[in-house]
């Protein structure tokens, strides 16, 4: 048996699973240790990891795209959500500002939106990666074969929590909907995209409704005021009721960081009760 069960987002294919590992895990111990937890010694860890998984040549392993790489559907759609995100954390609508005549109107403007924040460090190239590994994810079924028996591999180890950042929260979600832990574990989604119209539309054509992700004994949502990822704050009102949704306030240039997330009090409080 393990405590955590941990799942990452995008943006992993140059990392290792021994990165993650450590990175991760200090970063919990520390968020533990600042609320005096009596796990913060003992606390075990096991990662998902899946990144290298994007490096086979097909899309979503090369880190500089270029606009003109965005295909339509659901890469537009993401970035167009994360853009009117970033716009609203910045309290305007900032029409007209984008150069990319070639590009959609929507889609110019967020690229425009991502190069003036600090999301994505303000580059093109890693805001088209992010939605073209969620994009993989979403609609290649031998790629998210792959990374759900990565999961199934964890989640063998019994964990009594599982913590998913980004992308990873709807791989945990979807993992969760489809098979039955013998212990259930309490979810903890960090900077999750799926309050997205264009994740959640994607996840309506699987089979079953959306709702409670099977037998986890809770659910606990945090949300940074300044993640355009996690644009949609509250996932209580799409999914169900009984998620606890908290907001937590990172600092705006490191918004969406997984380590940011670990060491927040809001999620060391949520690790200490769920290990409770």
């Amino acid at each position: 048996m393990v405590d955590i069960a941990a799942i990452h987002g995008i943006n992993m294919h140059r990392s290792q699973r021994s990165a993650m590992q450590q990175s991760w895990h200090t970063a919990m111990v520390d968020g533990l240790a600042n609320i005096r937890s009596r796990h913060t010694g003992t606390l075990s860890l096991e990662c998902a990891f899946y990144g290298h998984e994007y490096n086979d040549g097909k899309a979503g392993g090369e880190p500089e795209y270029a606009a003109i790489d965005i295909a339509p559907g659901l890469e537009e759609e993401l970035l167009i959500a994360i853009g009117d995100g970033l716009e609203e954390d910045a309290g305007g609508d900032n029409e007209g500002t984008g150069t990319k005549l070639y590009l959609p109107g929507m889609v110019q403007r967020a690229l425009a939106a991502i190069q003036r924040s600090d999301l994505f460090d303000g580059r093109d190239s890693r805001a088209i990666a992010f939605v073209k590994q969620v994009n993989r994810y979403l609609t290649d079924p031998d790629f998210r074969k792959l990374v759900h028996t990565e999961v199934s591999a964890v989640m063998e180890q019994s964990p009594r929590v599982v913590i998913a950042h980004s992308l990873g929260s709807v791989i945990a979600y979807e993992w969760l909907r489809e098979n039955e832990p013998e212990n259930p574990p309490a979810l903890i989604t960090l900077g999750s995209p799926l309050g997205l119209e264009p994740v959640r539309r994607r996840l309506l054509q699987r089979p079953g409704p959306l709702g409670w992700p099977g037998q986890v004994r809770s659910w606990t949502n945090i949300a940074a005021r300044h993640d355009a990822v996690a644009m949609v704050k509250k996932l209580a009102p799409l999914y169900s009721p009984d998620v606890r949704d908290l907001p937590c306030d990172n600092p705006r240039r490191s918004a969406h960081s997984a380590l940011v997330y670990l060491a927040n009090v809001r999620t060391s409080r949520a690790i200490e009760v769920a290990l409770a």
